[in-house]
């Protein structure tokens, strides 16, 4: 691929983590006539084009006298048509740039348009995971394919990568501005305008406006084109439960970004020593895979993590419903279940809070058990180690008399984890989560340690049970192979349909 401008420089680039105001900070930036700071152009991808038509209404926005984009099959990589068509008219502003939270190809980017200026955005890590989980429901980005998974564990991993090279760059002169700043210090506007040499800042969100409806939407709906404080407190209003624990651990595993950024570092009891996603002494190791977290059946770093053990209690429940299942996803985090049950399946996602329109909101830890709806099976898979009074939680997911999945690490199956360090309230041996399972009114079928530590079982109501012809016990049954679903319009009616998948050990 020819790069025909290569070594011309920009005149600034925009880098952070996810949900740090990075698009606000292009828009910024942005003034009509004098400058462009373009978000997320893929340069270095292949051709795009719906990012090309999206692109063309900011350049028009901006000033820019650019026709319309070519046609499919003319340039193979977006950078050709970028560096002929769209950079020579760059070149007249007073300063063009980039701005990228997908950080994996930034010294590339750096060696093709080297910049003059660079802005690191960042933000506490705690409250960039819990937005991520918001930003993920409201795109539905959850899983992109059958392959690909962008769950919680997508967001812990993806977050993890983006510390690590942020960390490397940082090494290059720089300006930080943290969200925190950016939406409460006038001053911050200020130094911002001073360090790119604009007298004025922008007032249009052109590059939030050119995203997909339902981005742009809910962003604008929550903050407007003013600059607004109405997620700065993100991490404090999420409850306790496996998502804040998540953030936390992120918090914890990484506190050397906390420290260079200003932020609360954890005390040094509270830290992660050994972990594969920590910090190298090399800036330039960055020790998190960054295909591997979105892979399905990648089993996750060492020590283990929750949000990995989740994804693979999810594929095996997916497995275990009937096609024509709704299922109520109890403490889901992301509706990542939508996009693995059978065709025909519906799903019912529930959490602490709503992170999504989708999504029903109860305190299920408290005893107010999310609305069932027309739901036939209830799933809380990676739910009920968080449980102060795990016996009072049985007893809320019983009041559904319907079958239920759950997910645990049994005690005996991970005699050397240190659940208090992942947040975890409680330990149950197998015997005495059999027992409580049947104490709670349910009849259990187990796949103990089915990924060499979680265990899956089925809880099915004994008064339901009671009223059934008695039949065969039905097992949790495996079988291998990737992970599949994804449909979810009902069967042709009068056709046969097929049984549920099987359940895959992963």
């Amino acid at each position: 691929m020819a790069v025909a401008n290569k070594g011309t420089p920009m005149g600034v680039a925009v880098m952070g983590l996810m949900r740090t105001g990075t698009t606000l900070v292009c828009d910024l930036l942005t003034v009509a006539g004098k400058s462009l700071v373009i978000s997320e152009p893929n340069l270095h991808g292949q051709w795009d084009a719906p990012l090309q038509e999206k692109l063309h209404k900011l350049y028009r926005e901006a000033g820019l006298a650019i026709g319309d984009p070519p046609a499919r099959g003319v340039y193979s990589h977006n950078v050709d048509y970028f560096d002929e068509t769209v950079l020579p008219q760059l070149t007249t502003l007073q300063f063009w740039g980039v701005k990228y939270v997908d950080l994996v190809g930034w010294r590339r980017l750096f060696r093709t348009y080297p910049p003059q200026k660079l802005i690191l955005c960042v933000r506490d890590l705690r409250a960039v995971a819990v937005s991520a989980l918001e930003l993920v429901n409201r795109m539905g980005l959850v899983f992109g394919d059958r392959k690909h998974l962008r769950d919680e564990a997508w967001v812990f991993g993806r977050i993890a990568h983006s510390v690590h090279e942020l960390m490397a760059m940082r090494q290059r002169g720089h300006m930080v501005l943290r969200y925190e700043d950016l939406v409460e210090d006038p001053g911050a506007l200020e130094r911002l305008a001073d360090y790119v040499g604009l007298d004025r800042l922008g007032e249009d969100r052109w590059n939030l406006m050119i995203e997909a409806g339902t981005r742009s939407k809910w962003e604008m709906a929550k903050h407007g084109k003013a600059i607004s404080k109405n997620a700065l407190d993100r991490f404090d209003e999420e409850p306790d439960g496996p998502m804040r624990s998540m953030a936390e651990r992120l918090w914890r595993i990484l506190p050397e970004y906390s420290l260079a950024f200003g932020y609360d570092v954890p005390k040094p009891a509270l830290r992660v020593r050994n972990h594969d996603f920590r910090l190298r002494i090399d800036p330039d190791q960055n020790a998190v895979p960054y295909r591997d977290v979105e892979t399905w059946n990648w089993k996750g770093p060492e020590p283990l993590e929750p949000v990995f053990g989740r994804r693979r209690a999810r594929l095996l429940v997916s497995r275990n419903v009937k096609p024509d299942a709704v299922l109520l996803d109890i403490g889901c985090g992301t509706a990542a279940m939508r996009k693995l049950l059978p065709a025909g399946c519906s799903h019912l996602p529930a959490d602490l809070v709503r992170r999504s329109p989708l999504f029903t909101a109860a305190d299920f830890y408290g005893g107010d058990a999310p609305a069932a709806n027309e739901a036939t099976h209830i799933a809380a898979l990676g739910v009920l180690e968080y449980a102060a009074d795990l016996p009072e939680l049985l007893r809320t997911l019983r009041r559904y008399n319907k079958p239920v999945f759950v997910s645990y690490y049994a005690r005996d199956d991970t005699p050397d984890l240190d659940r208090a360090a992942l947040g975890w309230k409680n330990g149950l041996a197998r015997n005495e989560l059999m027992r409580a399972f049947i104490a709670a009114g349910f009849q259990p079928q187990a796949k103990f340690a089915f990924d060499g530590k979680q265990s899956l079982f089925r809880l099915i109501p004994k008064a339901a049970m009671a009223r059934k012809p008695r039949r065969p016990r039905r097992k949790i049954r495996s079988q291998p192979g990737p992970a599949r679903g994804g449909a979810r319009k009902p069967a042709p009616a009068g056709k046969n349909r097929k049984k549920s998948k099987q359940l895959e050990p992963v």
